[in-house]
């Protein structure tokens, strides 16, 4: 299993062009994709969408890619236009300070190499093959480092859940141990109503709803049951693995019902700790269902 959580970065080189990847995830109900690009990358943002969507399920993607071309020194030179305006920049400001000093300054190599974007480089031409071979890769790799931390964190997730199923096994198991007090409270409530119905004018029809409510709150057995199969279902979706993060959830809700129920039917205070118990140990794996891809 997966979490949706998670980073990636890579890099793909095809002759003089370098495009490096990083992906960042995080949570989203569905796949949403956010891409940083330089302009020359940009004609090949349907790509990177496609790649996503055949390698991504859920969350909010987060495409950061950056363009290196690599130069030949042999394509550097001097930009004549620009030295022809550094030269005359240069001179007039030596004329300027001779009016200023009464010194002669000559102007020299030095002064001139002062000139800003005094060389240029030849743009080399850019194959959109090539950026989009090397997009790929770097995409590749980047998807692979992304996939290596979910899963990571998707197992710890597991793991972390297990273990709160274990708990939640205990708390059952301490519950049903304690069913049978609870239904001998209900009973004395039961006889305490009765006696008082004795004693006093009570409509049958009334009676009767009374006792069948108490006579049904005496008895957590079946939630109990339930409870169970749900623990021995969620620890099967865990089992198989994959896209198993809505029946989980549907599960956790099904669970969730049942403690309340429990909580709901007996006073006990030893069962309603342990329905605490329970409900805490739901309402932290139903969170951490959240982050499972």
């Amino acid at each position: 299993m997966l979490s949706m959580t998670g980073f990636g970065s890579g890099e793909g080189t095809i002759g003089q062009i370098t495009v490096m990847i990083e992906l960042r995830s995080v949570n989203h109900r569905f796949l949403d994709v956010a891409l940083k690009l330089p302009g020359s990358l940009a004609l090949f943002e349907g790509d990177i969408r496609k790649f996503l969507k055949d390698n991504v399920a859920r969350g909010r993607v987060t495409v950061s890619a950056q363009l290196q071309v690599a130069r030949d020194p042999k394509d550097a030179g001097l930009d004549p236009d620009r030295l022809a305006q550094g030269l005359t920049m240069v001179r007039q400001a030596a004329r300027d300070l001779e009016k200023v000093t009464g010194e002669k300054h000559p102007v020299t190599l030095d002064h001139l190499l002062r000139v800003p974007e005094l060389f240029r480089a030849e743009e080399p031409d850019l194959s959109a093959e090539d950026l989009q071979g090397a997009l790929l890769k770097g995409m590749t790799q980047a998807h692979q480092g992304l996939m290596g931390m979910k899963e990571a964190e998707g197992k710890a997730l597991v793991d972390e859940m297990r273990q709160r199923l274990v708990t939640l096994a205990d708390q059952l198991a301490a519950v049903e141990k304690l069913a049978p007090q609870a239904a001998v409270e209900i009973q004395a409530r039961l006889d305490e109503r009765l006696a008082k119905i004795l004693t006093d004018q009570i409509d049958p029809q009334r009676l009767a709803q009374e006792v069948a409510l108490l006579a049904d709150k005496a008895n957590i057995n079946e939630e109990c049951e339930r409870l169970g199969i749900h623990i021995d279902h969620f620890h099967g979706a865990l089992d198989k693995g994959g896209q198993v993060a809505k029946q989980l959830n549907f599960l956790l809700q099904e669970m969730h019902r049942e403690v309340n129920t429990m909580g709901s039917k007996t006073n006990l205070m030893d069962i309603t700790q342990a329905v605490i118990a329970m409900k805490d140990e739901v309402e932290s794996m139903r969170e951490q269902i959240q982050n499972l891809e």
